[in-house]
């Protein structure tokens, strides 16, 4: 693999994302002919699917580093819950290589990304306390997650947020009114630094022209794509 990771995945990258929105409007237009749609925009999520070429394309990766993405049990155990049904689990040699969640968010931002923020909290949380306890293997877990956020006004524009206790501003990254995807790109630059995740991939995408973007570098699908080369590097050179 002498090429450039990026002249590798940068086309089926953009074919992934007009996947997502072509099995979203599809999902929603069949609810909507069976007369059973959700409210808002989840109907186009509640059917599934909707990130396969995204998975996909994530499995290849691993593939193509050196150790498949098998479609086994995903299913995991947990610490402070009994076990969570993950988007991807990847083994070898009876080791835990990688943990990861593919999720995506259109609309009713402001909710949804702190549900989402506080479930990423938790998820890593939980991860490192099983690893600590031993019920992950031997080696350090390593969790990448994936983000698919809708770029429309909504989501690009400032947000001044709630206003804190009088006594308490808000942490300086917020006094700034960041849009959501802003939001999410802190998020994930401090899960990263505090270890609660290893690597993350943000993307911003218009759903009329399916155009994409990251709006933070060190998150681009390259930049993935290279932490899950490196991991794949780490584990065979200690499983041989």
């Amino acid at each position: 693999m002498s090429e450039p990771i990026q002249n590798l995945y940068e086309q089926r990258f953009g074919a992934a994302i007009q996947s997502f929105w072509g099995t979203r409007d599809s999902q929603a237009n069949q609810q909507i002919a069976r007369g059973a749609s959700d409210a808002g925009t989840r109907g186009s999520v509640t059917g599934g699917q909707h990130l396969a070429a995204m998975e996909n394309l994530v499995a290849d990766v691993f593939a193509d580093s050196g150790i498949p993405m098998r479609r086994e049990t995903t299913i995991l155990p947990g610490y402070y819950r009994g076990s969570k049904n993950w988007d991807g689990v990847v083994t070898y040699r009876d080791e835990l290589v990688a943990i990861l969640e593919l999720k995506s968010q259109s609309g009713s931002f402001g909710n949804n990304l702190n549900n989402r923020v506080e479930e990423m909290i938790g998820q890593g949380h939980d991860i490192n306390q099983a690893a600590r306890r031993n019920l992950l293997g031997n080696l350090a877990p390593w969790f990448g997650y994936m983000m698919v956020v809708e770029d429309s006004p909504r989501s690009t524009k400032p947000v001044a947020g709630r206003m804190p206790h009088e006594l308490f501003p808000l942490d300086e990254p917020f006094q700034s009114k960041p849009s959501y995807i802003e939001r999410y790109a802190v998020a994930f630059r401090r899960l990263r630094l505090e270890g609660e995740l290893s690597a993350a991939c943000l993307v911003a995408t218009d759903r009329a022209s399916q155009s994409y973007w990251f709006p933070d570098p060190t998150m681009s699908f390259t930049a993935f794509a290279a932490a899950i080369r490196g991991r794949v590097v780490e584990v065979l050179g200690a499983l041989g």
